[in-house]
């Protein structure tokens, strides 16, 4: 599949054909980051229903690369818990059995928090680590999370603003009160 063109949404008919869309996509992205200057990788990964979409698809997309490529790779945990990595609700616990069993990247290139220390230390100490390994330690790029205003409820997510107007739609809210 050919990388969307910007501001494209893309609809699939059922989670099999997303999951293989995306593996391919993430497989794509990795090739043209590790064909460039900086021969790198970052991908941030989330939980839920993606673990399982990537366990299954993602191995088969990213094996012509060769395994030497995956040396390259660094993967974050977008929305992991403080629990430990063994616990049903670890991000990374369930990348680990699932996928990183199946894909061989160095643990070193694995960034996960510290399930020992308390929240705000590990929440410090994991964005910490995201700076260094992902951003170098540039601060002018925010990671993600950054862009999130909770007391407003706003998501700044884009910094490509043609495509965020493209991708912002009104909706009205149906309550069932």
């Amino acid at each position: 599949m050919a990388a969307p063109a910007p501001g494209l949404i893309s609809v699939f008919s059922s989670p099999q054909e997303l999951g293989a869309a995306l593996a391919q996509l993430v497989a794509q992205r990795a090739a043209c980051c590790l064909a460039g200057a900086r021969a790198r990788f970052a991908l941030g990964l989330s939980g839920g229903s993606l673990v399982s979409m990537l366990a299954r698809e993602l191995p088969a997309a990213v094996a012509p690369a060769g395994l030497a490529s995956l040396a390259r790779w660094t993967l974050g945990f977008c929305d992991e818990r403080l629990v430990p990595f063994d616990h049903a609700e670890s991000t990374y616990g369930l990348y680990r059995m699932h996928l990183l069993s199946r894909l061989p990247i160095p643990e070193s290139q694995v960034i996960t928090i510290n399930p020992e220390l308390p929240v705000e230390e590990a929440a410090e100490d994991y964005a910490k680590k995201l700076r260094q390994r992902i951003l170098e330690d540039q601060e002018e790029n925010p990671l993600p999370a950054a862009l999130v205003q909770p007391h407003t409820g706003k998501l700044c997510w884009f910094l490509d603003e043609a495509a965020a107007r493209l991708l912002t739609v009104p909706f009205e809210k149906h309550s069932t009160l």
